[in-house]
């Protein structure tokens, strides 16, 4: 801080008041201007260590979505396998537990991601010196990732719900006929669940290409058992899409910016 002191000796004259009024003046824009380029610098180091750091927290992320994908596949052929499972025990009554087609599965791991150094860089407010292109690709990526922890979660809760027939017993083939149909929609609105989260997986691949492309969309639906044959309802696919895009045209018309 400029120590601003009076003269040694009174101003005389009005010229003499004056100069030293500028001489202060003078001081204090160049201390503050000595201030302001100290801040500068400090900022800019500031701001490359925390992208620095961001890149190696994606680097990181980058691991982690890898083996987040494998345990979304490695989950989803799970959970599929459970429904065969129970299918046995609906439509053979009696059958032991041995001589069932496989066991029930309920290892589920975790959605992990690395955030530390942007929830840092949020409270700091670093970000606000990143241009704001760079800025909101970061923010997209953990708003993401976010996202997807949460979908992780519920899906958790549903495989937890799933299995709670297991606290009293293990044996599938003891569930009375109640609660084998409970359970098997517990398991369908588990992998309910999961398809959902797996289609975030979608979004990051395609919006984040540095992100792992395991699964894509086309790899996504793949995945999923068609419900019919595509070429049989082609043309009730065109009828179903000229209905939404006449009611969109119909809407459209009607708004007040288009009148």
């Amino acid at each position: 801080m400029l120590d601003v002191h009076p003269p040694h000796e009174a101003a005389h004259t009005w010229k003499d008041f004056f100069i030293h009024i500028a001489t202060i003046v003078v001081g204090l824009l160049i201390a503050i201007g000595l201030e302001q380029a100290v801040e500068h610098v400090h900022q800019h180091y500031e701001l490359r260590e925390t992208r620095e750091a961001l890149h190696r927290e994606r680097e990181s992320n980058h691991h982690r979505m890898e083996l987040n994908t494998r345990h979304w596949i490695e989950f989803n052929a799970a959970l599929r396998n459970d429904l065969l499972v129970l299918d046995a025990v609906r439509h053979q009554p009696g059958i032991a537990q041995a001589n069932l087609p496989g066991d029930l599965n309920y290892n589920q791991s975790p959605f992990e991601y690395d955030h530390a150094v942007w929830d840092a860089a949020e409270k700091n407010g670093i970000i606000r010196l990143m241009p704001l292109n760079e800025a909101n690709e970061d923010q997209s990526f953990y708003q993401l990732a976010e996202e997807m922890s949460s979908q992780s979660l519920h899906e958790w809760d549903a495989v937890n719900d799933q299995r709670r027939f297991l606290l009293v017993d293990s044996d599938p083939t003891h569930l009375t006929p109640d609660q084998l149909s409970e359970t098997v929609r517990l398991t369908q609105l588990s992998l309910e669940k999961h398809v959902q989260f797996g289609f975030s997986f979608g979004r990051l691949a395609e919006e984040f290409p540095d992100m792992p492309q395991t699964l894509t969309y086309r790899v996504l639906k793949a995945l999923i058992p068609a419900s019919s044959d595509p070429k049989a309802l082609a043309a009730a696919h065109l009828r179903t899409q000229q209905r939404i895009y006449d009611h969109v045209q119909k809407v459209l018309a009607s708004s007040p910016s288009q009148q």
